[in-house]
């Protein structure tokens, strides 16, 4: 489906544009220099829970060290801690192995793998178009002012309006076609950005449509996990291209939840965590919220932080932000329909389930681990399964907990394998993700169809707690 949208310009122009990104690369992430990744290997469970207990408004945690799991942790520490941090893993008898030696070097490397074609707002053009293997866009001079029009490639890191205009023409296009693709608009984000999601079913009629299970599906909560979009996106491609999928259920797809932070993470740093808003007394200095800690669920006790200029801020208040407020209201108009809710994250290769704010599994654990186990067979890479506050450790105001509190009887974060240095994944790398991720999804949505709709195609709702 993605291919047959075109956006054309041309390499004159995409030359230049090239040319200003690439000037622009060196300024960008400034704030990171001199800041190191360290790789953690605890030797037992009492080395995690130690580690885990320096957590700070300082140390920004890529993937959490887990001795059960055998999982090496990675850790970014500023230079006014690297010391500190130091001292502490001597203390701990701990092996110093610095992964990254300058994050803001490490950035500006990355960033020039990446298809230069995304800073176009006009044009998505072909990736490595000279076939040599490198990962790069050749420029052709000799036919500076022609461009033959190109697909918006899913398997590409886009900036948001390109991606809402991509969208947007979707919606156009299926006006003609037996599917109701309509981008709902909520609101305005704090910099004036449309705050969307998708709903995708079939062109059943309007009582038929009332009676089908929804399945959510919610990505880029946390700005900086640029995976998550294309994985989104890609739910969406799936989707309009399996009929079951659209006979049988009423999709709610959010491919950006963050807009402003994600966009602030493509033109300032690269791995913000939080919204833009200016809401706390800090707001001017220290601006932005962690939306994935702004939910109404144990809010502001675990993983999360009072001050504004933490990475972990939870806001001045819960659902203080409009972008929990959409998923909020999503939720609460659609809660006796809504059966799957799956949050996209970028944490290391894990599915899991709730809860994450307390050390315990819901009312649902039988069920949603024995489902858990047929995503993770779905897929090609390994990914490990368990309960949030077991592979995390605890996290409050999380999205996925308000939704499994709220009586959604499936709630699953999808955390998608990382690349070998962390939350910044290679462009070569987005296919086989998101293949995964698709084949976990596609699984646990034909389980919603086996469990509601019988073969006459009317809802049931058969499952019970235990």
């Amino acid at each position: 489906m993605l291919k047959e949208y075109l956006m054309p310009e041309s390499k004159g122009l995409h030359y230049l544009r090239d040319k200003i990104f690439f000037c622009l690369i060196s300024a960008k992430n400034e704030e990171y220099k001199g800041y190191k990744v360290y790789n953690i290997a605890v030797e037992s469970q009492s080395h995690q829970d130690q580690i885990i207990s320096l957590k700070n408004d300082v140390l920004d945690f890529w993937r959490l060290p887990s001795f059960e799991h055998g999982t090496t942790g990675k850790v970014m520490v500023p230079p006014s801690h690297s010391d500190w941090f130091e001292d502490q893993l001597t203390t701990l008898g701990l092996e110093k192995d610095i992964h990254i030696e300058d994050v803001h070097e490490y950035l500006t490397k990355a960033e020039n793998k990446i298809k230069r074609v995304r800073y176009d707002t006009d044009y998505i053009g072909d990736y490595d178009d000279d076939n040599s293997g490198d990962g790069n866009y050749e420029i052709d001079d000799s036919q500076p002012d022609s461009q033959p029009d190109t697909p918006f490639d899913i398997k590409a890191y886009h900036r948001y309006d390109d991606i809402l205009k991509y969208l947007e023409s979707l919606e156009e296009k299926y006006k003609d076609f037996n599917v109701n693709f309509d981008v709902v608009q909520y609101g305005i984000t704090e910099q004036n950005r449309k705050l969307f999601h998708i709903k995708l079913t079939n062109a059943a009629s309007t009582a038929s449509r009332t009676a089908k299970p929804i399945v959510v599906v919610e990505a880029a909560i946390n700005p900086r996990d640029w995976i998550t979009v294309p994985a989104a996106l890609n739910v969406v491609d799936q989707v309009l291209d399996h009929n079951k999928f659209l006979e049988d259920l009423e999709w709610i797809i959010i491919p950006v939840t963050n807009p402003d932070g994600y966009e602030y993470t493509h033109t300032n740093l690269r791995l913000w965590t939080k919204s833009r808003s200016t809401r706390s007394n800090l707001g001017i200095i220290c601006p932005g919220v962690n939306i994935n800690r702004n939910f109404d669920l144990d809010w502001l006790h675990f993983d999360s932080s009072s001050s504004p200029c933490s990475h972990l801020y939870a806001g001045v208040e819960a659902f203080s932000e409009i972008e929990a407020q959409m998923i909020k209201d999503i939720i609460q108009e659609n809660k006796s329909r809504i059966k799957l809710y799956i949050s996209l994250q970028n944490n290391g290769g894990y599915i899991s389930y709730p809860w994450n704010y307390e050390r315990a599994a819901s009312g649902m654990f039988r069920q949603h681990h024995l489902l858990g186990l047929e995503m993770v067979k779905s897929m090609n890479n390994p990914y490990k399964l368990g309960v949030g506050s077991t592979i995390f450790d605890r996290a409050s105001g999380t999205s996925s907990d308000y939704a499994r509190d709220n009586d959604i009887l499936y709630t699953f974060n999808i955390d998608v394998v990382q690349s070998d240095d962390g939350v910044v994944i290679p462009e070569k790398d987005i296919g086989e993700i998101i293949e995964d991720v698709w084949n976990a999804i596609a699984v646990a949505a034909d389980e919603m169809i086996k469990l509601y709709v019988s073969d006459s195609g009317q809802n049931t709702n058969s499952v019970n707690e235990l």
